[in-house]
């Protein structure tokens, strides 16, 4: 009978005219709530698969929960129609199905037995086609493998809740490569439990609804919060078959597995005082090499480069460029029919050493203004700015010293900055900066002279250096007496950007020197912020 129900492969997003009926399997259900939206009741989010195994993501809005949430249950089989579909274009695909189905008011569903239902179809994804991926949000997918290498449980706190996870080495048997599988909390214990309680010869690993993770330039996958299933040497017909391809290949023991080395993730504290290789500005600008450290300085300018603000692929957050009627993302290579709004602003920094071009982009940038990217926008339209002013809320960064976790990136080692400084991470907290200001021996001038010093800094050429700034960066300084007046953070001030000056013009006898320096000694702090 299978031939009355509609396949899902044939479901398009222009289907809404058509009367469908299908006939699957719900293989998860799982809440989604929107960040921006904590007291919203989450939407029911299902994955369910037809008769040959074809899946298709399901939402029911919070709206029409209560309507079909007692009904459903992993596993059972339901016969539904009368819904509606639209293109699976969110950020948050659990299939690669091009669409997705919207449960409505007046959906019908009815739940039936039919034992010759397939229970699960696995679709798995070789390990040499994971390698090679380069979106990692573009959708779930299964995967099967020996486990060949295992760490330890790492185990951290996090925004005062504790974490954990666990990575392993899987190898899918096609001789193409291993990936990188890290598992979380539960997925983590759950796995080495099994192996303490049920040794034997080989464990072969099943991760259904896995994520594509990239770490360290190398693609791997790890299970979602939300959907991930694992299986660990489960009674299928897939893993009997897989387990005939280990003993063929002559795979040794589980008692053999090899001892993976793992990074342990670090406190904000641990990373920024006692892990990070500390640098000064200078040697910032003097590395030849790629590298990660920590140093200290103070905003003084933002640097003019081409705009703050750029449209972003929802997808992978790359820039997308303009292509006639549309935009293209040249990283996933689609043309994308939503967008995110994204900025990068170059920062000039400033420690007594020299000062460097920093560049931040919006994800560190709003922990500190405590405003989203969409939202600052937002709210630069609302005041009847362009794209061309700045939001006055960056104005917020100058004269602020920080702790920054940087990256350096070489590019030009002719120019004046020869490498690119991407911001990782950064914080104003006093306690942070005091313990390694205590530790490297630097030494800091009373707090409340901070913005007199500032004034008295003598200024060189304002040039932004070549090759260190982003094409979606322009300038920030304000031709405005008060030039270090603050908005508070998450007020939205009133008013519209006004052009921008330099905030530290060259006097008649300033230095003609590349560096800034600091009359009385290194800046204070004068702002608390919890990251």
């Amino acid at each position: 009978m299978a031939s009355t129900y509609n396949n899902l492969k044939d479901i398009e997003a222009s289907s809404d005219h058509l009367v469908l009926r299908i006939k699957v399997r719900v293989v998860k259900i799982w809440s989604l709530s929107p960040a921006e939206q904590k007291y919203v009741k989450p939407t029911l989010e299902l994955v369910v698969m037809d008769h040959v195994g074809d899946r298709i993501q399901c939402t029911i809005r919070n709206a029409q929960r209560r309507l079909f949430e007692d009904e459903l249950s992993e596993g059972k089989i339901y016969i539904v129609c009368n819904f509606s579909t639209s293109l699976n274009d969110q950020k948050y695909k659990a299939t690669n199905h091009a669409c997705r189905i919207y449960f409505k008011r007046d959906t019908q569903l009815q739940m039936v037995h039919d034992p010759s239902f397939p229970e699960n179809v696995f679709r798995f994804v070789p390990n040499d086609l994971i390698l090679n991926h380069t979106n990692a949000q573009s959708h779930l997918i299964d995967v099967i493998g020996l486990l060949t290498g295992k760490g330890d449980i790492i185990e951290f706190t996090k925004n005062g809740k504790k974490c954990s996870y666990i990575v392993l080495e899987l190898d899918d048997m096609q001789g193409k490569g291993k990936i990188r599988c890290t598992l979380w909390e539960d997925f983590a214990t759950m796995l080495v439990k099994h192996i303490e309680e049920q040794p034997t010869s080989e464990y072969i690993i099943i991760v259904q609804f896995a994520k594509f993770n990239l770490f360290k330039g190398a693609m791997g996958i790890s299970n979602t919060n939300h959907n991930s299933i694992l299986y660990i040497n489960a009674d299928f017909q897939e893993v009997k078959d897989f387990r005939k391809s280990v003993v063929l290949a002559g795979v040794p023991r589980a008692n053999q597995l090899s001892q993976i080395a793992v990074e342990p993730a670090y406190s904000m504290e641990d990373d920024l005082i006692n892990v990070s290789i500390y640098k000064p500005i200078s040697e910032l600008k003097a590395s030849i090499e790629n590298g990660s450290f920590v140093t200290i300085g103070t905003v003084i300018a933002i640097d003019p480069k081409n705009g703050w603000w750029y449209k972003s692929c929802k997808h992978c957050f790359h820039s997308l460029k303009e292509a006639e009627d549309s935009y293209y993302c040249a990283k996933c290579a689609t043309y994308p029919t939503t967008h995110t709004p994204r900025y990068s602003i170059n920062i000039k920094v400033a420690d007594d050493t020299d000062t460097a071009s920093f560049l931040l982009y919006d994800k560190e940038a709003a922990k500190y203004l405590g405003i989203s990217a969409s939202d600052l926008r937002l709210a630069q339209l609302t005041r009847g700015g362009v794209n061309e002013e700045y939001p006055i809320e960056l104005n917020s960064f100058r004269g602020k010293k920080f702790l920054f976790k940087v990256s350096v990136k070489m590019e030009d080692l002719n120019s004046f900055q020869p490498c690119k400084v991407i911001v990782m991470k950064m914080t104003d907290e006093i306690s942070l900066i005091t313990k390694f200001l205590g530790k490297h021996d630097i030494y800091q001038q009373n707090l409340a002279l901070e913005h007199s010093e500032l004034l008295n800094m003598q200024t060189a050429s304002t040039d932004t250096p070549k090759g260190t700034g982003s094409p979606s960066v322009e300038a920030l300084v304000e031709n405005s007496k008060d030039a270090f007046s603050t908005p508070k953070r998450n007020i939205i001030s009133g008013g519209c950007s006004k052009q921008l000056i330099d905030l530290y013009p060259d006097s008649a006898n300033g230095s003609s020197s590349k560096c800034r320096k600091l009359e009385d000694g290194i800046l204070g702090v004068d702002r608390v912020y919890q990251d």
